[in-house]
């Protein structure tokens, strides 16, 4: 990675790889990073740890420092031997809602993390010849030679509600989810928009192992605001252009603006300064700043659905408070309503 300096003196593709690579963290993912090293020491890699949070929170943001940190940890093992590959981070693709997940094509993209072959370049598990071709079959096979000869202890998955959004059962990427996380010292870490805490009801041996961290935004409060201010600050610090960017005055409406979402705020700062370097005599202004902000539209989408998220994730996390759990007596009532309705309607479609 570049320094700042030299991303300043720069062309243009250094600046973005600079601004690609910056990670500037903050007290909320700070917090979120402890628990996670906590959850880690205490399960031993028995457990399965999702991350949701807003979109705009910077979640991806998050599992890059925390693969940076992961990779740190064991320097001295892959000085000792360098072929070995302790951590990756994987997206899971989209599917329509009308196909699946293809399994396939994610092995081979942890594969390719892990810079070992796949069946997409041409590698494959050799086949018995009275069973059918399975690519799928094979893609798992090769990404189990690769985890264990690259010695993978944490692998991390972004994107994770797009398996809730996938015309996939359910049980399929529970029991994919279920068997990762089998391994002894293996860490899963799932990362994913509101919505992904549903994962929780794909299998019930998923919903023993699974444990939810909320990625909280800055709320408009005294200490939040203070927190995200210093945060803007240091951003605004490491921006890779000649001038200064002056944001001194516009934290507020920034905050307002993004509805305290921290990622949003760097996309509307780096947005922002774009702006200004293109300018005929490059400095800072506020015009750029205030083009570069959510339109009222998008403020309003994102805080309406951000709301909604914090709503519904509630009932998901562990928490401090002490819980009323449900008795058996009433969990046996809404199976005899589960059962009523699905009755109900059977007899609709049978009409």
């Amino acid at each position: 990675m570049i320094s700042k300096e030299q991303a300043i003196a720069g062309s243009r593709g250094d600046k973005n790889d600079y601004v690609r690579n910056l990670l500037i963290p903050h007290s909320t993912l700070n917090t979120i990073l402890e628990e996670v090293e906590v959850l880690m020491e205490q399960f031993g890699g028995l457990s399965i740890i999702l991350i949701v949070g807003p979109t705009g929170w910077g979640k991806s943001a998050f599992g890059r420092k925390l693969l940076r940190d992961l990779i740190q940890i064991y320097a001295y093992q892959i000085q000792e031997d360098p072929s070995i590959i302790p951590a990756v981070m994987v997206d899971v693709d989209s599917a329509d809602r009308r196909y699946g997940i293809d399994f396939g094509f994610l092995y081979a993209r942890i594969c390719m993390a892990l810079l070992a072959p796949s069946v997409l370049d041409g590698f494959g598990m050799p086949q018995n010849l009275g069973r059918p071709l399975d690519p799928t079959e094979n893609s798992r096979m090769t990404l189990e030679n690769a985890i264990v000869g690259r010695k993978l202890q944490h692998l991390i998955l972004d994107e994770v509600i797009h398996f809730l959004n996938s015309a996939t059962p359910p049980v399929h990427y529970g029991n994919l989810l279920k068997s990762l996380s089998n391994r002894s010292n293996f860490h899963l870490v799932l990362i994913g928009a509101y919505g992904s805490e549903a994962l929780i009801h794909a299998t019930a041996q998923l919903a023993r192992r699974i444990t939810v961290i909320h990625c909280p935004r800055y709320k408009q409060c005294k200490e939040d605001f203070e927190e995200y201010a210093t945060f803007i600050k240091s951003v605004a610090a490491h921006m890779p252009y000649h001038f200064e960017i002056d944001l001194q005055h516009d934290v507020e409406y920034m905050f307002e603006g993004t509805f305290g979402l921290p990622g949003a705020s760097v996309q509307v700062i780096l947005e922002a300064a774009a702006r200004c370097s293109k300018e005929k005599r490059p400095r800072w202004s506020k015009t750029n700043l205030v083009k570069s902000m959510p339109s009222l539209e998008e403020h309003r989408q994102i805080a309406m659905e951000t709301l909604r998220g914090e709503e519904r994730i509630q009932s998901y996390l562990q928490g401090e408070l002490v819980k009323t759990y449900p008795t058996e007596a009433e969990l046996r009532r809404e199976l005899d309503q589960e059962r009523h309705e699905d009755s109900q309607l059977n007899r609709r479609r049978g009409q």
